[in-house]
């Protein structure tokens, strides 16, 4: 079910789900950098906890090894994980 129209766009209105009980529901996808090899991620991880070297620079590093769908958004990942 619609809203009534705000300007040009049109908002849904009564959810099913609160959202705190969104942000709480059980979380077991994988994430992009799951799928790497232990070595990559662990040098990337290392490279973002430990040193100064920016989330650009290892994505630009990931593509030139052949990850070309690294980002910077994918990269910055690395720092909720755990290393391996």
């Amino acid at each position: 079910m619609y809203g009534l129209p705000c300007g040009i766009h049109r908002y849904r209105v009564a959810s099913n789900i609160s959202l705190a009980d969104f942000a709480n529901r059980p979380k077991d996808v994988k994430g992009w950098v799951d799928d790497l090899p232990d070595d990559v991620f662990n040098q990337v991880w290392d490279a973002r906890h430990g040193g100064d070297i920016g989330k650009q620079c290892v994505s630009t590093w990931l593509q030139s090894i052949g990850y070309t769908d690294a980002t910077p958004g994918r990269v910055e990942t690395v720092q909720f994980r755990e290393r391996r």
